[in-house]
């Protein structure tokens, strides 16, 4: 008996089906791809400073970073300390200086889609991976260190929370924000700087889940 095959009609239908699954699919797919994107090369940065802080600990046999070269003291500057620290222990493609709007965008905004400051008193540099680091040094305001980080340089989307973060990085080495891990959901909405999103991210096993 022979076997009845599909109409031309069964097949657009069939097809037409499968075009709608693709279309509500695919952006769920590529969204969910620029997450995992993004949250490897946090990681990556976040792994290359808590390497560069345990360095400058061990070459200098300090256990607090106050008796390292990187703490800002009288007679130092921000040269001296930041941009030493980032030059010697990071594999850096170009040195900004103090000005961060050469390895950085020239406008940011908060998860709220509204704009914010560019940071200021900090050394700048791009990494050979194409991420861009600001760091004022400990001891310059206060005992901890602010690392500013844009992911990917310049390229957008040039949003907090999702390739601009900032990290802390206190007298004992440790790295990240502890003023932000009791609320992540609300600091990572509204923070300036992404700080409470990464803390969200790391609490989150490294999944961007927002």
């Amino acid at each position: 008996m022979m076997k009845k095959g599909f109409t031309l009609s069964e097949l657009l239908m069939a097809l037409t089906v499968v075009g709608v699954i693709i279309a509500i699919m695919a952006p769920m797919v590529v969204t969910h791809f620029r997450s995992k994107s993004q949250v490897a090369a946090l990681q990556s940065v976040y792994t290359a400073i808590t390497s560069g802080i345990k360095l400058i600990q061990v070459e200098e046999k300090a256990g607090s970073l106050k008796k390292t070269s990187l703490y800002y003291t009288d007679g130092s500057n921000i040269t001296n300390t930041s941009g030493a620290f980032l030059k010697k222990y990071f594999n850096v493609s170009k040195d900004c200086e103090t000005v961060p709007g050469d390895c950085f965008a020239q406008f940011y905004k908060n998860m709220a889609r509204e704009d914010i400051n560019m940071p200021e008193n900090v050394y700048c540099v791009q990494l050979s991976t194409g991420a861009s680091i600001c760091l004022t040094p400990p001891g310059y305001k206060d005992l901890s260190a602010r690392v500013y980080v844009d992911i990917n340089g310049p390229a957008r989307p040039n949003v907090a929370g999702r390739d601009y973060f900032l990290f802390y990085i206190y007298s004992d080495g440790f790295v990240g924000d502890r003023a932000n891990y009791s609320d992540g959901v609300n600091s990572c909405r509204e923070n300036e700087y992404g700080s409470g999103c990464f803390n969200r991210i790391v609490d989150a096993d490294w999944v961007m889940d927002y």
